[in-house]
């Protein structure tokens, strides 16, 4: 289960959101359960990205211990004033996706906004609100994104999906460590 249908299933519980029609019936696993196990995805016909969920960005052997969700918020007496919660380092990675064309979804945190106010550089993260308090997701489950093209960014609420080549390269900003690198090529808004 995609964190995107996670989040949708939130947005179903959540009256202050809309219905999305195919999110009906979605039940989000519990923080820290591992993924139920899911079929084989055909490979992408040639030419074509392969379209692939968070949980392949971990190494086999780590998959079972993946938890699809966010951790809990780590505020203090001093809510978001308070200081910024660690990023768990682990660059264990799927090396089998070096080199990959891939087509995933997330959510954009921009890291570079141009004077026109398109987006270049980003990172790309599986769920919502992950920023300084949630914490941010450890570096292999964490994409740096450049697009060839800087796009325009509709609202940083809105999830997308994201096609492009994908390195095994480690990245960092003062926001956070990402294991893998991503050459962006087209950006979709991610439908529900």
């Amino acid at each position: 289960m995609t964190y995107l249908k996670i989040f949708s299933a939130l947005l179903v519980s959540t009256p202050l959101f809309g219905t999305p029609s195919d999110a009906q019936g979605i039940t989000p696993p519990a923080i820290g359960s591992p993924v139920l196990e899911r079929a084989e995805k055909p490979a992408a016909p040639a030419g074509m990205a392969r379209e692939i969920d968070w949980d392949e960005l971990l190494p086999p052997d780590a998959r079972s211990r993946f938890a699809a969700g966010p951790p809990p918020a780590t505020h203090d007496y001093l809510g978001e004033g308070g200081m910024a919660a660690q990023q768990v380092m682990d660059f264990s990675i799927n090396n089998t996706l070096d080199g990959a064309n891939i087509k995933i979804p997330g959510f954009i945190v921009p890291l570079d906004i141009g004077k026109d106010g398109l987006v270049s550089e980003f990172f790309l993260v599986p769920y919502f609100g992950a920023c300084i308090h949630v914490p941010p997701p450890p570096p292999n489950q964490l994409i740096y994104v450049r697009m060839s093209k800087g796009i325009a960014l509709d609202s940083v609420f809105e999830a997308y999906w994201i096609t492009g080549r994908m390195r095994t390269t480690k990245h960092t900003t003062r926001l956070g460590a990402s294991a893998y690198q991503l050459d962006g090529s087209k950006v979709e808004v991610y439908k529900y």
